[in-house]
């Protein structure tokens, strides 16, 4: 099959409702054989609640959609990280019926291209511990473990991460 995959930038609030309604389909199935079902109603909410992903616009985060033939499949976002020279991509998801097809590298390269073109040279994120799929993707993608982290999200919960890295 010859898949078109495209990817663009999302520049409007109004535009960020397509991550909202890929994140709705992909969060609970990634994440429930992870996290408690409270758990995940609490960080749909802290970072995919309208004015939590406008704000994150205004303030620089860059979100891109990928579409596979013209429908969206997946999303990343990225924004300057704290250490020189470093992005930090905070989400990159992929509908499950877009899986395994090579879309999520494809998704990883146009992050990292565009880290690279804003003047970045390293590309960081953090995955679930338990997460083994997304850590192989990332391995796959030339990502190494750096540190692990156990992050207080509020209300109870944590984020039991390792924090992984690329040079660009």
């Amino acid at each position: 099959m010859n898949e078109k995959v495209t990817f663009a930038e999302l520049t409007d609030p109004a535009s960020l409702e397509i991550v909202r309604r890929i994140a709705d389909d992909v969060w609970p199935k990634t994440f429930r054989e992870i996290l408690s079902p409270e758990q995940i109603v609490y960080m749909m909410k802290m970072m995919y609640a309208p004015e939590v992903m406008e704000k994150e616009l205004a303030s620089g985060v860059h979100f891109r959609v990928a579409r596979v033939d013209g429908v969206p499949a997946g999303y990343t976002s990225w924004a300057a990280y704290t250490l020189p020279g470093t992005a930090k991509l905070h989400k990159v998801y992929l509908l499950q019926e877009f899986q395994g097809r090579g879309i999520g590298s494809s998704l990883l390269a146009d992050a990292a291209e565009q880290a690279r073109k804003a003047g970045f040279t390293r590309l960081r994120l953090n995955v679930n511990k338990h997460n083994e799929r997304a850590r192989r993707a990332y391995f796959r993608n030339g990502f190494i473990d750096v540190e692990a982290v156990k992050i207080d999200i509020g209300g109870g919960f944590f984020m039991d991460d390792f924090v992984m890295e690329k040079a660009l």
